[in-house]
């Protein structure tokens, strides 16, 4: 979004909103509702750093909010990479799994109420990944796989604590 964005009352209300670019497309539009999820998601995750007390999962969660912030214009049509940070994603859960046991049975979330948060947020990125799939989003549907994982590993981390 851009910096100078200042909403304007009313223009929406006839069920239209706008993407990048300036084009007006329903508010049924799949990319609307992606985006409406993947700011829930961020919201989720806000919830999740407020819970954990470990600086450095602060900081990988408000790195994922970044993201999915550029994931989001992405969606709408703005130019974006996310190579970079899936990437990045990928080296921090090759160390979260690193030395790992297999898990031998499902995790029940809700051991810890940080790691219930981040069970939650992972649910949530999965809703966001099949709907990126369906709107064929590539490269923020690979994020939020990656994001996914991720969570999982951070709540299963949170669950110990």
């Amino acid at each position: 979004m851009p910096i100078n964005f200042k909403p304007s009352m009313g223009k929406g209300d006839l069920g239209f909103t706008d993407l990048f670019g300036g084009r007006r497309v329903p508010k049924t539009d799949r990319r609307v509702k992606l985006n409406a999820l993947i700011d829930e998601l961020g919201a989720l995750l806000g919830q999740a750093k407020t819970a954990l007390k470990n600086r450095g999962a602060r900081e990988d969660l408000a790195d994922a909010q970044k993201t999915l912030l550029r994931a989001s214009g992405m969606i709408a049509g703005a130019k974006a990479d996310l190579a970079a940070a899936t990437a990045a994603l990928e080296t921090r859960i090759s160390a979260k799994s690193a030395g790992m046991q297999p898990l031998k049975k499902f995790v029940l979330p809700g051991e810890t109420g940080p790691e219930a948060l981040l069970h939650l947020a992972r649910a949530k990125t999965r809703i966001c990944e099949i709907l990126a799939w369906e709107i064929k989003a590539k490269a923020p549907a690979v994020y939020l796989n990656r994001l996914s994982d991720f969570l999982f590993l951070a709540a299963l981390n949170a669950a110990r604590k």
